[in-house]
């Protein structure tokens, strides 16, 4: 057995482990190849077994995935850890497809607090900061693959990113594991597949040392993309919130665009390109205090109003009015709910009212006289793409209340009943 792998695999496995020591559930994502076999093996010998389970997702992409489930399955036998099977069905061959209905499957068995071990190596690594680099990635792209990261309800971990292939080679095979060799590997047609077989062989007639350096530059990635975090969270005031105040004009464009991707990565969305952030960061910086713009991120409207990037979280649809008796109490409606609680003032409890949107016409009634709800908004500011959904509170053909902003003078008592839209 070849001890300095081994300790070196160890050391990295258990100090990894260490950092949640409160977890109970480990899971491993044993495909059945060489690297993933020789971590459940090193988990198997230095971790107790029976919080260990072997995962594998069967792709069924493959004549004989069957037989990989088998031997997945006797292996984890084997080595005295438990097994479990997902059957899967990718959109497509691709890379892309099969990753995500693997990664959909990992996060469905995940718990709070699970673990979940990947067998990833530094060739691993390596590869992915050149697919990333050629893409055109930012940043936090070319930090490649993280060490750990959440994934559902657990933790996703690979301890083994610093260990060379052929150190888990040597592993399994002073072990004597049998592994599955995927036949797809050999075939240039997948990038990743391109990058080890036809690139990699290039790469290290010239630079024998090329995926030690690469994986060395993608951890100093790590921690840049971890310092450009760290800067847009003081940028944006020390928390990310919708929407969120934007400074126009006081920040250089770089510090700009670097928040305006923090903020949107807090709330889950993926810019299209670097290209994007930086029309954003552009619009913002060239226009005056009421500048106004809208774009589409992912799949998600964003707006810019009022010195304010706003996050559109789901679709607008107008609602039906609602009938109700005004009690304490949420009334859901299309876009959100009405949240009415009670209050040192507000609106009368029990008024037979209905719940609406704003029409062509209508009007409140002010101290000054009649006013439109168009210019109402306006002047509060209410954001223009909201105004059409807006609730309003109508009591015998009157308007009494525009919901969290107005409420008319004569329906305004001591311990009435607050509304607000929460949407």
């Amino acid at each position: 057995m070849s001890q300095g792998a081994v300790a070196d695999a160890v050391s990295k496995l258990r100090q990894l482990l260490s950092q949640y020591p409160s977890s109970a559930r480990i899971w491993v994502g044993l495909s059945g190849g060489l690297d993933s076999s020789a971590l459940l093996w090193l988990l198997a010998k230095n971790v107790d077994r029976e919080r260990i389970t072997a995962l594998h997702i069967n792709h069924n992409l493959q004549a004989i995935s069957g037989q990989w489930v088998t031997h997945c399955r006797e292996l984890s036998v084997e080595l005295g850890v438990r097994f479990q099977s997902i059957n899967v069905s990718p959109d497509s061959s691709s890379e892309e497809s099969a990753r995500n209905a693997r990664y959909n499957a990992f996060e469905s068995v995940l718990d709070v607090g699970d673990l979940l071990l990947l067998g990833h190596h530094r060739g691993d690594q390596a590869e992915t900061l050149i697919m990333r680099l050629f893409r055109g990635s930012g940043v936090h792209g070319l930090a490649a693959m993280p060490e750990s990261r959440p994934l559902g309800k657990g933790v996703l971990l690979r301890p083994l990113l610093a260990i060379p292939r052929h150190e888990l080679t040597q592993i399994v095979q002073d072990a004597e594991l049998d592994w599955i060799d995927d036949p797809t590997n050999s075939q240039s047609d997948y990038l990743r597949n391109w990058t080890r077989l036809e690139l990699g062989p290039l790469l290290f007639k010239r630079w024998p040392q090329w995926e030690k350096q690469l994986s060395r530059l993608a951890a100093h990635f790590t921690e840049v993309a971890q310092l450009n975090s760290d800067l847009a969270l003081i940028d944006a005031g020390g928390r990310f919130v919708n929407p969120q105040p934007i400074a126009l004009r006081s920040l250089p464009k770089y510090r700009l665009s670097n928040l305006i991707y923090a903020w949107l990565r807090h709330f889950k969305l993926q810019p299209s390109s670097q290209a994007q952030i930086e029309e954003i960061a552009r619009h913002i910086l060239t226009k005056d205090d009421s500048a106004a713009g809208q774009w589409l991120v992912d799949g998600v409207l964003i707006h810019l109003y009022q010195q304010k990037l706003w996050l559109d979280v789901q679709p607008l649809i107008p609602f039906k009015p609602v009938s109700l008796s005004l009690g304490a109490g949420d009334v859901e409606l299309t876009n959100g709910r009405l949240d009415i609680t009670e209050s040192e003032q507000g609106v009368p409890m029990g008024l037979d009212v209905q719940v609406r949107v704003r029409c062509p016409g209508d009007t409140i009634r002010c101290s000054h006289g009649h006013q439109s709800i168009k210019k109402f908004m306006n002047e509060k500011r209410v954001p223009p793409w909201l105004r059409d959904f807006w609730p309003l509170i109508e009591y015998q053909g009157e308007i009494i209340s525009v919901v969290g902003l107005w409420i008319a003078d004569d329906f305004k008592i001591d311990g009435g009943l607050s509304l607000k839209w929460v949407h």
